[in-house]
C-alpha cells in the first residue's frame, strides 16, 4: 500500500512539471536583430531590422545573402506613432509572426531624436523583460533607418557590422544599461559613437551608383540627456584614451630631425585623474601611462639608439598632449560636456568639496584647469632599426 501511495504522489508531482501550454514555435517568431528610433513630423519613428530565416544560408550557398544570390538576409519594417511603443505595436499589427527583441544587438538613435533628449526612449526598453539591456547604442548622422539599411558586405547584417565597429572603438562599448546608469550619475556626461555613411571608393567612370560604407566618424557628446555636439578628427582617439576607453591610439609625429613622419601605435594605456581644489579654483591632474610601438617610419630618422628613441618619445608626448588639449577645449568651452567625468572624480575623491560645488558645476566645469603629464614608452620599433630601403648616407644622425 505504501508503494502505491508513493507512486501516486510522484505521478501527481510530475503532472505539474510537464506540458508546454505557453510555448511559441520558432516558426511563429520574427527575430529583431537591430532597431532605430527617429523623430519625424512630431511623431516617433521606430524601424526594426528583422532576420529572414530562409535566407540565412552559408556564403556561396543558394539563397544566401552574402553568397552568389546576393539577396539580403533581413528586411526593414518602419512605422510612426505618438510613442515608440505605439509605433512598434503598429509594426506588430502588420507582421504575421510575433516580434522577439531578445536578440537585438544594436540600437541606433537619429541625431534629430537625440537633440530632443535620449531619456524619453529608455522606459520601453526596461519595462519589458524581453528587451536586452546589453544592446549597444550609437547616434547617427541623419535618419537612423538609412544607416541600418546601408551596405555591410563583410557581415550578414548592418546591425552586426555596427556592433563590431563599436567593439573595436572602445574597451567598454555603451550599452542601454550603461547609458541609463551614466544619465543618472552625477558629474559625468554621456558620449556615444557617431555613425555616418562615408564614400567607400572614388566614383568610377560610368558608375552612377555611389558606394558608401558604415563608419564611426566621431563621438556624439551630451549635456545631461540632450545632444550637444560632435567631436571628430584625431582628437577622438585621444579623448577616448583620456577616458580610459581606448583600445589603441595612433599618433603621427613629425621627424625630430629632417623631413617625414613617424607613426606610433599605443595599445596599452592607463589614465588617472587627481583633483586639487582651492575654493572655486579646480585643477585636474591627468597622468597618462602608455606603451606602444613604431608602425611606420617614412622619415630619415634613425631609430637605432636609445638617445633617438628618447627624443621620439618626447615628440610623441607633445603631440598627444596637444590633441588632448584640443579635444578638452571643445568639451569644456564649446559643448560644456563633462564626458571625462571630472565631476564624478571630485565626487569620489573629494566628496565634501563636491557637496559644495555640485549645484554650480555647470558654471565651474569650463573653468577647470587641466594639467597633463605623460609617461610614454616605445617598446618595439619593428623588424628594422633604420628606415627600410634608405642608404646610411641619407639618414640623419644626432
Amino acid at each position: 500500500m505504501k508503494k502505491v501511495c508513493t507512486a501516486g504522489l510522484l505521478l501527481c508531482v510530475s503532472l505539474g512539471l510537464t506540458g508546454c501550454w505557453d510555448r511559441t514555435e520558432i516558426n511563429d517568431i520574427a527575430f529583431v536583430i537591430g532597431s532605430c528610433v527617429d523623430k519625424e513630423d512630431g511623431l516617433y519613428r521606430s524601424t526594426l531590422q528583422i532576420a529572414l530565416p530562409g535566407s540565412l544560408g552559408g556564403s556561396g550557398s543558394e539563397g544566401g545573402g552574402g553568397g552568389t544570390a546576393g539577396n539580403k538576409k533581413y528586411y526593414l519594417e518602419s512605422k510612426t506613432g505618438i510613442t515608440l511603443r505605439n509605433a512598434n505595436l503598429k509594426i506588430q499589427a502588420g507582421n504575421s509572426r510575433k516580434l522577439s527583441y531578445a536578440h537585438r544587438r544594436t540600437l541606433l538613435v537619429g541625431e534629430d531624436f537625440a537633440r530632443g533628449g535620449i531619456n524619453q526612449m529608455l522606459d520601453q526598453f526596461a519595462r519589458i523583460p524581453q528587451n536586452r539591456l546589453s544592446s549597444l547604442v550609437a547616434i547617427t548622422e541623419g535618419p537612423a533607418y538609412k544607416i541600418m539599411d546601408a551596405s555591410a558586405p563583410m557581415e550578414q547584417f548592418p546591425s552586426e557590422m555596427i556592433r563590431e565597429l563599436m567593439n573595436q572603438l572602445t574597451r567598454r562599448p555603451i550599452t542601454l544599461k550603461r547609458l541609463a546608469n551614466d544619465l543618472l550619475t552625477t558629474g559625468v556626461d554621456v558620449s556615444l559613437p557617431y555613425i555616418s555613411l562615408q564614400q567607400a571608393v572614388p566614383e568610377s567612370v560610368g558608375d552612377k551608383k555611389e558606394k558608401k560604407n558604415i563608419q564611426i566618424t566621431g563621438l556624439a557628446l551630451f549635456t545631461g540627456e540632450r545632444f550637444a555636439g560632435i567631436l571628430k578628427g584625431s582628437e577622438v582617439k585621444m579623448i577616448l584614451l583620456a577616458m580610459n576607453q581606448s583600445k589603441s591610439s595612433d599618433v603621427v609625429v613629425p621627424s625630430p630631425i629632417g623631413k617625414g613622419y613617424i607613426t606610433l601605435m599605443f595599445t596599452e594605456s592607463m589614465v588617472t585623474l587627481s583633483p586639487v581644489i582651492h575654493g572655486d579654483n579646480i585643477t585636474m591632474h591627468m597622468d597618462i601611462l602608455a606603451k606602444g610601438s613604431v608602425i611606420e617610419n617614412n622619415s630619415n630618422y634613425d631609430l637605432g639608439n636609445e638617445k633617438h628613441m628618447n627624443r621620439l618619445e618626447q615628440e610623441a608626448s607633445k603631440e598627444m598632449i596637444a590633441q588632448i588639449r584640443s579635444g578638452l577645449h571643445k568639451l569644456q568651452d564649446e559643448y560644456h560636456s563633462d564626458a571625462l567625468g571630472f565631476g564624478r572624480t571630485i565626487h569620489e575623491k573629494k566628496p565634501r568639496d563636491w557637496d559644495r560645488l555640485k549645484n554650480r558645476w555647470a558654471e565651474l566645469y569650463p573653468k577647470v584647469n587641466v594639467v597633463i603629464n605623460t609617461n610614454l614608452h616605445v617598446e618595439n620599433i619593428g623588424a628594422v632599426n633604420k628606415p627600410f630601403g634608405r642608404r646610411d648616407v641619407e639618414l640623419h644622425h644626432e
